[in-house]
């Protein structure tokens, strides 16, 4: 147990904080299998050695210098169809946060990187478990990075990279904790054309003509936004195409 967080109004109050492991997300699964755990549930560490992130990338973290999280909700009110909406939340809840240490907007490329001056800051993995056509449980894993300042990708940032300045990693976590918890409530709330509105005016390249893979052919295309069903909208030779998370690839 570590300390809660006291602003949110119920994310975060009830923490596990560890030295070292290999995924927080893994870490909190074992948990939520172990015993029934209470929504909100918060499990950081500072040392995250083989951190999970979208198409079974791996999320590199310097220890000690970022945000390394997962948190456990149970979005029983949402239908499969739906699922999507979560990673939208999530990532207007880092928007939101950056925004308070940044002059710089963050932008959320599809389906849930956050970029700030095309370089990545955050990423989120979410991993949902279903019962009778909606979800039953969700852990949502948050990488953001803060305080490091040297990656060995030159497409990274972090918070203290942008501003020159150190941040408390707790107090970031609060502000993160408390960003999300809004959207989440939205969303339980059945705010989902103001969700949609807002995502739209923070996705990367919307408008802008880019190069996209599909499979073995590449093609310039324009996002539009996203569809309903949370699909990536884009017109491409005048036509507008629908495509999934597997079917496209963004190459620059």
């Amino acid at each position: 147990m570590h300390k809660i967080f006291a602003k949110p109004s119920f994310l975060g109050k009830k923490v596990v904080f560890l030295p070292q492991c290999h995924s927080t997300n893994d870490e909190l699964l074992a948990l939520s299998k172990a015993g029934d755990l209470p929504e909100g549930m918060v499990l950081y560490t500072n040392d995250q050695q083989r951190g999970k992130g979208q198409r079974g990338n791996i999320w590199l973290s310097e220890p000690g210098k970022n945000i390394t999280m997962s948190l456990f909700l149970r979005p029983k009110f949402l239908k499969i169809s739906n699922q999507h909406y979560l990673n939208l939340i999530v990532g207007l809840g880092i928007v939101d946060t950056i925004a308070a240490y940044l002059s710089t907007p963050a932008t959320l490329k599809w389906p849930n990187d956050v970029y700030v001056d095309s370089r990545k800051i955050s990423g989120v993995l979410i991993e949902n478990t279903i019962r009778g056509g909606f979800l039953e449980s969700s852990i949502v894993g948050i990488g953001m990075n803060v305080n490091q300042r040297a990656f060995s990708l030159p497409i990274a940032t972090s918070i203290s990279l942008e501003s020159g300045v150190k941040s408390d990693l707790m107090k970031v976590i609060e502000s993160l904790l408390l960003n999300i918890e809004k959207w989440y409530l939205l969303l339980k709330a059945g705010r989902t054309e103001q969700i949609l509105n807002v995502y739209h005016e923070t996705l990367m390249w919307r408008g802008e003509k880019r190069v996209f893979q599909s499979g073995s052919n590449e093609f310039v295309g324009q996002i539009l936004g996203i569809h309903s069903d949370g699909r990536l909208k884009m017109l491409v030779n005048d036509s507008e195409r629908l495509f999934g998370l597997k079917e496209i690839e963004f190459v620059g």
